[in-house]
Order: C-alpha cells, then sequence, then structure tokens
C-alpha cells in the first residue's frame, strides 16, 4: 500500500467513524432524526449523482434492475440510517459505532444461506460465535438490569441497522453486481429519499424546528463528506488495492467513532466497551480469514 493509498484509507475511517459524531451533534441541535436522515440523503444523493455522471456511468434499463435497487434502498438505506440517528437519542455515538462494527457477521450468516460461493467454514463459525459475544457483552447486561429501557432500545435498532446493511450488501452481491458502482449508490440514495420523505414530512414536521448552525452543519457534512467524498475514496481504493484490503476499514471506523466521542461528546469509555470491540474485531478477522 503506498502512502497516497494509506493516506486515503485513514481519511475514509475518520470520515466514515465522524458520521456518529455528526449524527449526535444533528440530533443535540434540535434536528428529528428522520429529518436528518431525510436531509443526509438529499445531500449524498446529489454528490453521488454528480459523481457517476463525472464517472460516465449509465442508468440501468432493466426495469427488474430498478425495482431490486428501490427495495435495497429500503433495506440498506432508509432503514439502517433511520434506525441508528433514532437510536443515538439514548446511546452514546461511540457505543453505536461498536455495535454497528458487527454488519460483517450477520452477513456471513445471510450468504452462506443466499449465496453459493459465502459457505459456513471453521473460522467463519468461530468469527459469527465470537463476535456475537461482543454484542451480548454489550447489550445483554443493560437489557437484564433494565428491561426494555431506553438504552437498551436504542441498542437494539444499531443492531437491527447491521442486519439491514448486512441483507443490503449480500442482495447486492447477488443481484446488482453489473450495475456501476457510483450510479448504484446514486441510485439507492435517491430511492432512499423517497422511502423517507413522506414519513418525516408528517411525523416530525421539519418546518417547526428550528435547528442550529451545528446542525445543518452535521446534515451537511453526513451527505456530502460521509456519503460523496467517502465512495469516491472507497471507489479509489478498491481500484487501487482491491476490495479485500479495502473492506478491513471496518475494523477502524469504530475506533476513530469512540475517540471523536469521547473527545467531542465527553463520551465516557469503559472497560466492557473495550473487550466487546476486541471481541468484534475478533470476529470479523476470522470470518475474513483465507
Amino acid at each position: 500500500m503506498s502512502r497516497r493509498d494509506a493516506a486515503l484509507f485513514i481519511t475514509l475511517s475518520a470520515i466514515w467513524g465522524s458520521s456518529f459524531l455528526f449524527i449526535k451533534l444533528g440530533l443535540l441541535g434540535g434536528m428529528g432524526p428522520l429529518t436528518l436522515v431525510m436531509l443526509r440523503l438529499l445531500f449524498g444523493s446529489a454528490a453521488m449523482a454528480l459523481l457517476a455522471w463525472k464517472l460516465g456511468e449509465h442508468l440501468p434499463r432493466s426495469g427488474r434492475v430498478l425495482g431490486i435497487i428501490f427495495l435495497v434502498a429500503l433495506v440498506n438505506n432508509t432503514l439502517p440510517f433511520s434506525l441508528i440517528t433514532w437510536g443515538e437519542q439514548y446511546i452514546p455515538s461511540g457505543l453505536a459505532a461498536i455495535l454497528n462494527s458487527s454488519v460483517p457477521l450477520f452477513a456471513v450468516v445471510i450468504s452462506h444461506f443466499a449465496l453459493s460461493d459465502e459457505r459456513f467454514s471453521w473460522s467463519r463459525v468461530a468469527g459469527v460465535t465470537v463476535g456475537f459475544m461482543g454484542v451480548a457483552i454489550l447489550f445483554a447486561p443493560d437489557l437484564f438490569t433494565q428491561g426494555f429501557s431506553g438504552a437498551v432500545i436504542g441498542q437494539l435498532a444499531i443492531i437491527l441497522a447491521s442486519l439491514g446493511y448486512a441483507i443490503g450488501s449480500v442482495t447486492v452481491r447477488k443481484y446488482l453486481r453489473g450495475v456501476p458502482s457510483a450510479t448504484l449508490s446514486a441510485l439507492q440514495l435517491g430511492f432512499a429519499l423517497l422511502w423517507v420523505t413522506l414519513p418525516a414530512l408528517l411525523w416530525e414536521k421539519p418546518w417547526t424546528m428550528q435547528p442550529t448552525a451545528l446542525a445543518w452543519f452535521s446534515a451537511l457534512w453526513l451527505g456530502l463528506l460521509g456519503t460523496g467524498l467517502a465512495y469516491l475514496f472507497f471507489f479509489q481504493l478498491i481500484k487501487s488495492i482491491g476490495a479485500t484490503p479495502t473492506t478491513m476499514v471496518t475494523y477502524v471506523i469504530p475506533v476513530f467513532a469512540v475517540i471523536f466521542g469521547v473527545i467531542f461528546l465527553d463520551e465516557r469509555l469503559y472497560w466492557a466497551q473495550l473487550g466487546a470491540l476486541a471481541l468484534i474485531f475478533t470476529g470479523v478477522w476470522l470470518v475474513n480469514r483465507r
């Protein structure tokens, strides 16, 4: 990996890790969860559409493909974005990032049943077992001591968001391999915007809110940098160093998210969270071991 690629890798990890911070800042600044997601998708879809146009990519002509992308947008973008944003009303941003790092664990289970070339192996079974032990360390104690409190429901929302990401990723790999990456991202985000706009307008009435300038900046950051620029870096890294090394960004995102939460939000970091993060990382490593 060249110095330029290493710099892109770290920058991409930091941008995606900062997303959890800016979600929290947007909420603290007076934006409702769905409104923040709607604006994020608006700015992000515009950025990705511009990127697809600059790359000279074309829209798919198959109605079946467009229909699949429309449904994937719900599962892979609208619901996870909404669940994570809603969940961060009740839990720290760093904890949300740690729980969200379980996406590859869900993906390997779903892939076993959905993809013929992604069957279980001993290392994958071990990885899933170890990784979900880490999730249990975070989730189970609060469930047993507090029941379905706000903190527990917030954690559950992040776990469901991770499941949504995994389902969406496997679906894309199975049915949408032929769609150019930037076009696929632009369509997903655009369709996701359609899914979330009406609920946001009906339930939250954004025109009644008075978000701060920091909340608006957070929405712009999440859309333009956390989606547009980050995807550009992501595609460049895939071309330069390959898909598998690029996916290792999964390991680094929670680290940045936890650091940003501690520094900028004064969030506390507990040994249980570090232990859970280590188990999840170990599980993801075993899952991806060749």
